[in-house]
């Protein structure tokens, strides 16, 4: 596993991403009141895939609702991602969560450009 300092800087140099934002490592699942709860969405790129829950869905150079918009995925869109990782961010509301700022890591291997966007409209394929 990379220490989030050698993600971040690895992402900056091979991907040119900025990196104004916190790169975490993963975990499992969340605990929640006491209890382990397992979400409905994509919490961590866990397989490598993901795939849109929600139509209009921005992937943005930064983690941010003010950064360039790369594209936006409509529902079914399959994207790679990259694994075990995700920014925090801007702070949103989508897809049936309110005030949430995890935002996935989203790999265009054909450009090189790596794009975020909402964790919670995204499920692990």
């Amino acid at each position: 596993m990379f220490s989030r300092r050698f993600a971040v800087r690895f992402l900056s140099v091979v991907f040119g991403v900025a990196a104004a934002f916190s790169l975490q490592p993963a975990m499992a699942s969340a605990q929640v009141g006491g209890t382990v709860g397992v979400a409905a969405y994509s919490d961590f790129c866990a397989t490598g895939r993901v795939k849109s829950i929600a139509n209009n869905l921005p992937i943005r150079t930064e983690p941010l609702h003010s950064a360039a918009l790369i594209t936006t995925a409509q529902m079914g869109y399959q994207y790679d991602c990259v694994v075990d990782y995700y920014a925090l961010g801007d702070r949103y509301t989508a897809c049936g969560v309110s005030n949430a700022n995890g935002w996935i890591l989203i790999k265009f291997n054909s450009t090189g450009v790596i794009g975020f966007t909402y964790m919670t409209c995204l499920q692990d394929v």
